[in-house]
């Protein structure tokens, strides 16, 4: 472009003018976004104290300003990150020389008339923030709710929860049940024997399944342990199979292409002339049992299997029946005060009272409730006990409730700080089963800006994250998992399949994380902020396609094929995971470098190498 000394001259103050015209603008909305920040902050300190309230237990008026709120907090929070973005993308310093000058006039030509959009946004976010502040005061919200309490993080928790996790009485049903696997004379020993443990949820079924698996394996040529899940694919099971049997020899069996057919010939090939032991955890349906039993082969070498389910006729139809009973009162006491006492279970009677005994008696023998309930009082005073107990309205049929410890869960939730709760509902991104990394989850966390660390730095978040995993641990919602090779270290967690029914109930109310399973899943009219899509076939979806812009975190698991809306609509997605999904390619990602926002990027396990 080429300009003349007069024609320079001329336009020179005018373009000193553009310029100043558009620092006065972004001072401006600078300005507005400072309001807008000091007006949220005031809304999201009452918002935490709504959520210590369970949602049954509010009135109509102030659970819709909650979700307001809520909505409204995250389009603020994008459009000041976009503001910012531009803010920080401008050429900073002095022009030199001419064509710098223009360059940089032309520039702001094109700014200006992105930020007048971005103050008229603004604008009306005022407008909003405006009308949710006068209906927050007109309900006066702040009467309806108390302050949340807050539990310091127990500074004993990795020796307090290995022993709260070893089942007390679990030698005597350990025995039993090996006995009922060996049980016949010589000649029936060496068939194929299959024991269905079935009892209630949070009774342990996985935990005796586990213990009898570590103690008897060593006896065989070769032992799977598999969970299926009340939602399974199949074809990924059948392939848990196949790697669990032989780690290195079907160590890349996840990234190849088999169907049913092929997983269960190749099982039935590897499992001939072979003494196994198998054991399949949570089973919901006879029909998907049905369909893995057909790769386990009779050899007549004495091999067994172990399944568990909570549904009695899903038992009688896979095979012998070992029926898992509630703790006993004893055993339930001394479950009890392991976690309470960090000790040996042991309590004096004269320590005894009446809220102890109501409080063990509603947990019904149930260990999940023992442990949650323990949990939940362990990190309070003795005087306080009797309102817990009576803030939970315990169910009165009988002792073994299932709905009560869904109520202990729930209790607990509510008793947690506010960041707390945000980080066990963004466990509702995983599937059912599946082995949760700490350190991406951490990650993850800081991404989705759900850690605030006093002190900047990836470093000091990554501590406060790991204080995050760790209370999480502590108040028994999370089950750690250790690392084999480090005795000690929490490489990960599974959720408790209970303690998933819940936050997926919570998050489904608060729009917190959508979950899509299947072609026929049907999106609500709000706007979706988190999109899971879990062990499916992964489409064009047309329609959510007009909430893209308003996605958070995609993150995709288990999928057989992989195809959707160009990465370029998730405009401000700060969490992008696609992991164990082998058809996912490098050609996906070629709008990556349009996601501004983003701050963590997963690919484990996919079809694209470094």
């Amino acid at each position: 472009m080429n300009f003349g000394t007069g024609a320079i001259s001329a336009l020179i103050p005018k373009l000193c003018e553009l310029l100043k015209d558009e620092y006065d603008l972004q001072k401006s909305v600078k300005g507005r976004i400072k309001f807008l920040r000091s007006e949220l902050e005031s809304m999201q300190a009452a918002l935490k104290k709504v959520s210590g309230i369970p949602a049954q237990q509010l009135d109509e008026n102030t659970r819709l300003w909650a979700r307001d709120v809520r909505e409204l907090s995250y389009d603020i929070e994008d459009s000041i990150d976009r503001f910012l973005l531009r803010v920080e993308s401008t050429k900073p310093g002095k022009p030199h020389g001419i064509k710098e000058l223009v360059e940089r006039i032309f520039g702001s030509l094109s700014n200006i008339k992105r930020r007048h959009k971005m103050a008229t946004d603004i604008k009306d976010f005022e407008c909003l923030v405006k009308v949710v502040k006068e209906r927050h005061d007109r309900y006066n919200v702040n009467s309806t709710v108390a302050s949340p309490v807050v539990t310091p993080v127990d500074p004993r928790l990795h020796s307090l929860y290995k022993k709260v996790t070893e089942l007390i009485g679990i030698d005597e049903t350990s025995a039993e049940l090996i006995n009922l696997l060996n049980n016949g004379d010589d000649m029936s020993k060496k068939h194929l024997k299959i024991v269905s443990v079935v009892g209630v949820g949070g009774l342990g079924k996985t935990t005796l399944a586990k213990a009898v698996y570590e103690k008897l394996k060593v006896e065989f040529e070769c032992c799977a342990f598999v969970s299926v899940g009340q939602y399974p694919d199949v074809k990924k099971v059948l392939k848990d199979i196949l790697l669990e049997l032989d780690k290195e020899k079907y160590k890349d069996i996840h990234n190849l292409k088999r169907d049913e057919k092929q997983l269960i010939d190749l099982i039935l090939e590897f499992l001939d002339n072979k003494r196994y032991f198998i054991v399949i955890d949570d089973v919901w349906s006879i029909q998907y049992w049905e369909i893995i039993r057909l790769a386990l082969v009779e050899t007549n070498l004495g091999c067994r299997i172990i399944t568990t389910t909570r549904i009695f006729d899903v038992a009688k139809g896979a095979g012998d029946v070992y029926e898992l009973h509630a703790l006993s009162y004893e055993n339930s006491r001394k479950l009890f005060y392991s976690r309470i006492i960090s000790g040996q279970g042991i309590c004096r009677h004269d320590e005894m009272d009446d809220v102890h005994e109501k409080i063990l008696k509603k947990c019904g023998g149930i260990p999940l409730a023992i442990i949650a309930m323990a949990s939940l009082l362990a990190g309070k005073q003795r005087d306080q006990w009797f309102d817990v107990y009576g803030s939970i309205s315990f169910s009165r049929n009988g002792n073994l409730h299932v709905e009560n410890t869904m109520k202990i869960l729930a209790f607990s939730y509510y008793d947690m700080p506010f960041h707390l709760k945000t980080c066990l509902l963004y466990l509702n991104v995983f599937p059912e089963d599946y082995i949760i990394d700490k350190d991406r989850l951490i990650w993850m966390w800081i991404a989705e800006g759900f850690v605030h660390a006093k002190q900047q730095g990836a470093g000091k978040q990554f501590e406060l994250g790991e204080a995050y995993f760790n209370e999480l641990m502590n108040r028994s919602m999370i089950q750690p998992l250790e690392n084999k090779l480090e005795h000690g270290m929490i490489r990960g967690c599974r959720l408790h399949d209970m303690v998933l029914g819940l936050i997926r109930s919570l998050s489904c109310e608060e729009n917190f994380v959508t979950i899509f399973h299947n072609e026929q899943n049907a999106f609500s009219e709000r706007q979706v902020r988190r999109l899971s899509f879990q062990r499916r076939t992964v489409g064009n979806i047309p329609r959510v396609e007009m909430g893209m812009p308003r996605i958070r975190s995609l993150v995709v698991y288990w999928c057989s094929s992989f195809q959707v809306v160009p990465l370029s609509r998730f405009t401000v997605l700060r969490v992008l995971a696609l992991e164990d999904c082998p058809d996912i390619k490098a050609s996906h990602l070629k709008h990556l470098g349009d996601l501004h926002q983003l701050r963590y990027l997963g690919l484990k396990d996919t079809g694209i190498s470094c």
